[in-house]
């Protein structure tokens, strides 16, 4: 196991000390440096005598697992020397109680882990070091575990590692961000769980994920002293329930905030229906470009644009070196069909013409792929994944990573001109040249330089026909998009905007709930009919572990 997702990705420069591993011992630093591009990441086996200054530094279980507290606090306490204002010490420590660990000790075979060290006992360190711990995650996997076993450990035998962060700093108040996900597959990673779980490794914050009709809690100030509630992409059936879900959240003392990254316009009879109180009825909207900014301030001024990202970007491939026997083109997009239709006839033009000197491949769309009038063609998909709908974003990447030229048509239509440019960041992060329309892209790429742009037909052939036959123009073109999103279009040069946000929102919370509760009013006149919502209860889960919290079930996509 590695553990780049708990180093704060914002950290340039990272120390990580292995202690005695074993050869086959896998460090942090490539998947991280695929976060965080531009980090000086060094890798020892001890405390260097070094001048360096380091965001964040990772410690081991091995450098650490069998240390007695006095020479633990010592280490402790020097490690922390080398730390940035604001940098952390992040601890793993393999657990002794770890249910192969405990049968080993039973069958009389040798520990899968030699730690003495106890979790207890590195907490007291950390504290007797003089650092505040903000942070602690198990690592776990799911066991079957026998009564006599779990007795035995006295330790949750299910997980295998601690780890633990800790600060020299002063620790900030506790915040909760929630999150109500209505679409996961599509939309999810990029707006969602990427840039909230690196938001996770900011000190003393907790976030909370649910999926639709999923039972939550909301918290109370004793729990949290700052709590944000984010509603993505779910409608209320009624404007009296959006409405009593606001108010809900509002007594609660929550910052509450609508994530979008479609025109709600688009599915307008569904919004008549709740009076828009999706985005009325919060304190605030957070949207992916501003397009769609534009089409709902109408609704409620107080939005902010943030941007599609890449969680991670690999480094750039050595065009030089491919030995190809074709140049690949690659097209994988949800809801594009009509758009690749309106091109095909001079795709298949350009199969007959090529033969083997190109071929296709199509991620997850047998009928575009039966379409293209080539046997050199590859479909991306499994038709166990979501009926051969989808495919996994790692395959989805590999294609691209092993794809020469990417197309990204989209005709002018409303839907289309609402979208964000993340297809072309992501064919760019990956290697691949880009030949796309004006909708959208043009705002993004330099024709020529780093992509082509087609407006017409005739563009599309004359440009594709230059992409196919001019290796190396289309390795420069790729190289300059792949340096734009590597200096630019990574999440982790972004993330902390939105925390910035979310607080700058908390200080001036009197002000937005009274101006989203005057929207509300001007238009509940338009519902005085309406039938309240039906009330759904359900058993408490976790009872006394929270308190005496409000019980919520998030409503259902319409």
């Amino acid at each position: 196991m590695t553990f780049e997702n708990f180093i704060p990705p914002r950290s340039k420069s990272v120390l990580e000390l292995t202690g005695e591993v074993a050869a086959d011992f896998e460090n942090s630093k490539k998947k991280f440096c695929e976060i965080q591009p531009a980090c000086r990441y060094f890798v020892e086996k001890n405390l260097p005598k070094l001048k360096n200054k380091f965001d964040a530094i990772l410690l081991q279980s091995a450098m650490i697992d069998n240390l007695e507290n006095a020479e633990l606090v010592k280490l402790i306490k020097s490690a922390a020397k080398f730390l940035n204002p604001q940098g952390r010490l992040i601890f793993t420590l393999n657990n002794v109680g770890y249910i192969e660990n405990v049968k080993a000790i039973l069958e009389g075979k040798p520990l899968k882990f030699k730690t003495t060290l106890t979790k207890v006992e590195l907490d007291e360190a950390i504290s007797n070091a003089g650092l505040n711990e903000f942070n602690q995650l198990n690592a776990a996997r799911r066991v079957e575990i026998a009564p006599g076993i779990a007795e035995i450990s006295q330790i949750d035998p299910a997980v295998f590692t601690y780890i633990i962060s800790a600060t020299p700093e002063e620790i900030p108040q506790s915040t909760s961000i929630q999150i109500a996900i209505g679409e996961k597959l599509v939309c999810g990673a990029k707006r969602v769980f990427d840039p909230l779980n690196f938001i996770g490794t900011e000190p003393n914050l907790s976030v909370f994920f649910y999926e639709s009709r999923q039972v939550y809690r909301l918290f109370k100030p004793k729990d949290f002293i700052n709590r944000i509630f984010i509603n993505q992409r779910i409608s209320f059936d009624s404007f009296t329930e959006g409405k009593n879900f606001f108010e809900k959240l509002v007594n609660y003392g929550y910052l509450y905030v609508e994530e979008m990254d479609d025109n709600p316009l688009l599915w307008r009879e569904g919004y008549d229906k709740n009076g828009w109180i999706n985005f009325i009825g919060v304190h605030a909207i957070q949207v992916s470009t501003e397009y769609l900014a534009d089409a709902l301030r109408q609704f409620n001024p107080h939005i902010k644009v943030f941007a599609n990202h890449l969680r991670k970007i690999s480094p750039l491939r050595n065009f030089k070196k491919q030995k190809n026997s074709s140049v690949r083109i690659f097209f994988g997009a949800v809801n594009r069909d009509n758009d690749f239709l309106d091109i095909l006839p001079i795709i298949n033009q350009f199969a007959q013409e090529y033969g083997d000197k190109i071929s296709f491949k199509i991620i997850a769309n047998k009928e575009l792929f039966d379409a293209i009038q080539s046997s050199n063609k590859t479909l991306i998909g499994d038709p166990n994944y979501y009926n051969g709908q989808f495919v996994s974003y790692e395959k989805y990447e590999q294609a691209l990573q092993e794809s020469d030229i990417a197309l990204l048509p989209l005709l002018d239509t409303e839907f289309n001109r609402s979208k964000s440019d993340l297809k072309f960041i992501e064919c760019a992060g990956n290697g691949a040249a880009v030949l796309a329309s004006p909708v959208v892209y043009q705002k993004i790429i330099k024709d020529g330089t780093n992509g082509l742009i087609f407006n017409d037909k005739k563009e599309f052939a004359q440009k594709l026909r230059f992409l196919i036959e001019n290796p190396e123009k289309r390795y420069d073109m790729a190289t300059v998009a792949y340096d734009y999103v590597k200096n630019n279009r990574l999440l982790s040069q972004h993330y902390e905007e939105r925390l910035d946000w979310y607080f700058e929102l908390f200080s001036r919370i009197d002000e937005l709930t009274a101006a989203a509760r005057e929207r509300i009013d001007k238009i509940a006149p338009n519902f005085k009919d309406e039938k309240p919502p039906e009330i759904t209860s359900a058993p408490p889960k976790n009872e006394g572990k929270i308190g005496a919290n409000a019980e919520i079930i998030i409503p259902d996509t319409w």
